[in-house]
């Protein structure tokens, strides 16, 4: 007896043999992605059991998308499909947003940090031969307050369904002010200015987009302490 490949499929539940068959035999398209980030092997020999610290360090490659600094052997947010695809924005986004102007026009009856930031359309195409559901994944990262900066952030997503061969679809992508702001040593969430790049999907990006937040930062959100506290 041969055996030619050996499939492992993490946690696949009740019904994940005969999804993965419908897969392997062509009867359905992949279009899932990786919710985790995959680590060679020798990152158990990198960081102590006793390191919970995220951001890298000289003891500590770091830890999650966010933060690793080496190469991973798949990354958060990869995917396989049967097709390709090409993606646009419906409309091309600004270059420039006003802080100021983005915390005035916050609804008052809701959290700040839960406000809109933008919207981002986007259409896709699928350019191949298979039908075939997108898994449309919207990436922050930038140099926008301290450092170290974070390698990027997902900051919107959504799934279009059964796109046929040469059809499009497509696809909006709201992004609130807490996806696009950042946390100080408190734990307090805070909008930086600086330059700040959008990309959608992973791997070979298929689309991005450049902007600035100017004026100056402004806190949206603070963690619940106890003041009494020394």
């Amino acid at each position: 007896l041969v055996v030619n490949a050996i499939l492992w499929a993490g946690y696949p539940g009740q019904s994940g043999g005969t999804a993965i068959f419908d897969i392997l035999s062509g009867k359905a398209s992949p279009a899932g992605r990786l919710s985790t980030t995959q680590y060679p092997a020798g990152y158990t020999d990198q960081v102590p059991m006793t390191d919970m610290s995220l951001r890298p360090s000289s003891t500590n490659p770091g830890r999650t998308y966010k933060w690793y600094q080496e190469t991973p052997v798949f990354e958060f947010g990869h995917g396989l499909h049967y097709t390709t695809f090409e993606v646009q924005w419906q409309r091309t986004p600004p270059t420039e947003y006003n802080i100021a102007s983005l915390i005035a026009n916050a609804p008052s009856d809701s959290p700040l940090d839960l406000a809109l930031f933008d919207t981002f359309n986007i259409t896709v195409q699928n350019t191949g031969q298979v039908t075939s559901d997108y898994v449309a994944l919207l990436f922050i990262n930038g140099t926008a307050g301290p450092a170290p900066y974070p390698n990027k952030q997902l900051v919107a997503y959504t799934r279009l369904h059964q796109i046929a061969s040469g059809n499009t679809s497509n696809a909006s992508l709201p992004v609130t002010l807490a996806s696009i702001a950042r946390a100080d040593t408190a734990g307090d969430l805070w909008i930086y200015n600086g330059s700040y790049q959008l990309n959608v999907d992973t791997g070979n990006v298929l689309l991005t987009h450049q902007f600035e937040l100017v004026g100056q930062p402004v806190q949206i959100s603070q963690l619940p302490r106890d003041d009494s506290i020394a």
